[in-house]
């Protein structure tokens, strides 16, 4: 039997620092890809602190689905919620995204860089490589990865490049065998700055309950301000959602609390596309006492077990049909893997993501939000409402962020 080559894609986020809308169709898009990916990932990952980038899984199925064909491009257009048979039409909340990118911004920094890496020799088709270069911008480049070694430090350089050095040795010489023919890889890099910075004096030590009978000591930040602010419930389940916004306002961090007495899992369950709407209708801006941990994670995920459970399946066996990138027979996808670094602190940020709910805002004269239990986050593009990376907090102290002057609080 003919042994098959092995197409490998990776995509690399660079992680957030941070220091102290109206929804629209294709927003929901972005939002439903998010949720189920979230859902999907929950499922096999098993870590304390999970964070990864829907944004960049997603453009990396698109590269993917620009060579993909019969059932794998079914499943792919599936996962990605896609319509339509033109490619520009597949990602209208792209073109929105890509140009707020462009523009020169003083208020952030925002890279997002594709890249394909080919084994020299390898046929791929022009028009696969043109399409993916107009449209996703990507850089073609060619490599010799019967040198592992080489190839590996090759590709990681350059997503160490495109992070500003947040994502460094993504990939091993083990990671890339003599089979592999072409590694798509994907970087974004995020900088931002607090519309309204945390005071760095006000920061001190306090508990965070890690799970029941747990806590641990960890820099908390603190600071007053006028800010969006929900209450929420569903199920006897009850939680708050809060926005804090970059300089710009194109671009805003929102957190979601359970209260004290609810689990985690529990609201990551309630968790829908619909739900999220909810929150970004139903905000109220108020005066808000805000308690939020400094912390940082950096998150590696293997993301095939996660396509597979959202029955992305076609991709990682002989059935695979990528005949729009090569002739190549028996082609097929090899590993996913995606890796995050996200650092919150007093300045800003920087990065190299049910049915039947009922939201209501209740009467409080006095507004506050205290982090200092389990939390979800996700940082998001207003205008597309493209969600850029996502996460969830269980235990900060584990990022090793107490900091620089943690001895003295």
């Amino acid at each position: 039997m003919r042994r098959p080559l092995i197409f490998s894609f990776v995509v690399a986020l660079a992680g957030i620092r941070i220091t102290s809308s109206t929804s629209s169709p294709e927003g929901d898009v972005f939002t439903e890809f998010a949720m189920n990916l979230h859902r999907a990932i929950q499922l096999v990952d098993t870590g304390e602190n999970i964070l990864f980038s829907p944004l960049g899984v997603s453009l990396i199925l698109g590269m993917i689905r620009l060579g993909a064909n019969g059932t794998t491009l079914h499943q792919i257009k599936q996962a990605l919620k896609l319509q339509g048979n033109q490619e520009s039409e597949e990602f209208p909340g792209l073109q929105k995204l890509s140009a707020v990118i462009s523009e020169e911004n003083k208020e952030f920094t925002f890279n997002l860089a594709n890249a394909l890496y080919l084994q020299e020799g390898f046929r791929v088709k022009e028009k696969y490589l043109h399409s993916n270069k107009n449209f996703f911008k990507s850089a073609i480049k060619l490599v010799n990865f019967q040198d592992s070694k080489a190839s590996a430090e090759t590709i990681s350089g350059w997503v160490d490049m495109q992070t500003n050095g947040k994502i460094r040795n993504l990939f091993s010489s083990e990671d890339i065998g003599p089979l592999t023919k072409i590694v798509l890889v994907n970087a974004i890099y995020f900088k931002g700055e607090w519309k309204h910075k945390f005071v760095p004096d006000a920061t001190r030590l306090e508990e965070f309950k890690v799970k029941r009978g747990v806590t641990a000591k960890i820099p908390v930040m603190r600071l007053r301000l006028k800010t969006k602010l929900g209450y929420f419930s569903a199920n006897n389940l009850n939680y708050q959602v809060l926005e804090l916004p970059y300089k710009g306002d194109a671009l805003s961090l929102f957190l979601a609390l359970p209260s004290q007495n609810v689990e985690i899992g529990d609201l990551e369950k309630l968790m829908t596309t619909s739900v999220m709407k909810d929150w970004f209708t139903a905000l109220n801006t108020e005066e808000v006492e805000v308690a939020l941990p400094r912390f940082k994670i950096e998150h590696k995920v293997d993301l095939k077990g996660s396509l597979l459970k959202m029955n992305v399946t076609d991709l990682f066996n002989q059935n695979c049909d990528l005949s729009g990138i090569t002739d190549a027979p028996n082609i097929y996808i090899s590993k996913v893997v995606q890796k995050v670094t996200i650092e919150i602190n007093e300045e800003g940020s920087e990065a190299a993501a049910s049915t039947g709910m009922q939201a209501a805002a209740m009467s409080m004269t006095n507004h506050s939000f205290v982090a200092d239990h389990p939390f979800l986050f996700f940082i998001k593009h207003n205008q597309s409402g493209s969600i850029l990376f996502m996460g969830k907090v269980t235990n900060p102290d584990v990022g090793d962020a107490r900091g620089r002057d943690v001895e003295s609080l």
